[in-house]
């Protein structure tokens, strides 16, 4: 298996899967598009040319029936990942599933269930997760909590004790961004669920990686589950995470940025493409390259100032209706990493790098985050109810 040139095809042909998963499975000499499905045919046609697949198709089915591909992208309506990850597990066929993997805990159950029983792999796009300067800031975290150095002139309380709260680690999650990004199918409660459960699933679940071994055990939340508001995590240690989601901000500045407050530090993460470390002697910044850069050439620069100046001179050459996203500018937010570690667990038979039941325990926390919003408090996270045990 290792070998092998493994067969790829793409469900669902819309413009993130030309975005992002086509052009990343393309560009792997070890992966082959055989098939380009979408239900509306031209759509596959379109990206059957510009990507090279074998052949387009409307039905998927078609291709499920093919002995040949070994996996599956899945880039369709939310509420549509169920049947097709079935009928692939049926097939033996691996599934690279975007987010949210189920709408519903129930649903999420049941792609478990045909992931174990279909002996398959099967990894949710929860980039975040994967992106080069997450895990950079991660490793600038644990090396610090480990081993806490501070500026000699840090004033320091030498008449008492650290409280226990002094010890803890929170995570601000901070997005804005313009509500013009999402299509009515994104906020329809039955196909897109509202941008809790079609946005939010991605920090939850960075959150939960982040903290990991610890777990969440505490959700609250406020706020629009269809549009802007505010989530609230706690883990089992007394860590926190906090998600504010606005989307009355603005497409002239980037829409994610990050701050982890630990052992008298900051640790800010500006758009995937620069990190800022605060507190610590002999560390200040580490900058990240950028997944496509149309600009590199003309700003030769790294880091979240370079990345701004390319924004204008995108924004100067731009026509109306184009996000700072466009193009060749695009951050590294993980796509490529998180597929390049799906095709590691199928050729190495491995361990998915988002697996099923990190899809599950994202889904399950927009769900509470959504019922705390209605019940206006606080909701516990209750194990038994993500953790495995499914036969």
């Amino acid at each position: 298996m290792a070998e092998k040139k493994l067969v790829v095809a793409q469900i669902g042909c819309g413009a993130f899967a030309q975005s992002q998963h086509l052009p990343n499975v393309t560009s792997r000499s070890d992966l082959r598009l055989k098939y380009c499905c979408d239900v509306n045919l031209e759509n596959a046609e379109n990206a059957a040319r510009k990507f090279g697949a074998e052949k387009a198709l409307q039905n998927y089915q078609d291709a499920l029936n093919d002995s040949e591909v070994d996996f599956i992208m899945v880039a369709t309506p939310h509420d549509l990942h169920l049947p097709i990850i079935q009928s692939a597990a049926e097939k033996g066929i691996h599934v690279f599933c975007e987010k949210p993997m189920a709408m519903e805990i129930s649903e999420a159950w049941e792609i478990i269930r045909a992931v174990k029983h279909g002996n398959i792999k099967l990894c949710v796009d929860l980039n975040r997760r994967m992106a080069p300067s997450m895990h950079a800031l991660k490793k600038q975290v644990l090396a610090q909590q480990a081993d806490p150095k501070h500026n000699v002139w840090r004033y320091v309380e030498t008449d008492r004790d650290e409280f226990p709260e002094e010890k803890r680690t929170n995570l601000l999650v901070r997005i804005q961004d313009e509500s013009s990004s999402y299509r009515m199918i994104h906020m329809d409660p039955q196909h897109g669920g509202g941008s809790i459960i079609g946005e939010s699933v991605h920090w939850l679940d960075l959150a939960c990686w982040f903290f990991a071994p610890q777990v969440p055990v505490e959700i609250n939340a406020w706020g629009s589950s269809r549009m802007s508001h505010g989530i609230n995590l706690v883990f089992s240690s007394g860590d926190s995470a906090t998600i504010i989601f606005d989307v009355c901000g603005t497409f002239d500045y980037p829409k994610e940025m990050f701050e982890v407050t630990s052992r008298a530090s900051l640790f800010r993460n500006m758009f995937f493409v620069e990190n800022r470390y605060y507190g610590i002697p002999g560390v200040s910044s580490e900058k990240f390259p950028l997944q496509r850069d149309g600009f590199k050439d003309v700003v030769k620069e790294e880091g979240f100032d370079a990345f701004m100046k390319k924004c204008d001179l995108l924004h100067q050459q731009a026509g109306n209706n184009v996000k700072y996203t466009s193009g060749d500018l695009v951050v590294d937010k993980g796509h490529q990493a998180m597929l390049a570690g799906f095709v590691d667990a199928i050729k190495n038979n491995t361990q998915s790098p988002c697996d099923e039941y990190a899809g599950l325990q994202s889904t399950l926390l927009a769900k509470l985050a959504i019922e705390s919003i209605r019940l206006k408090r606080a909701l516990p996270v209750l194990q038994e109810e993500w953790m495995p045990g499914i036969i």
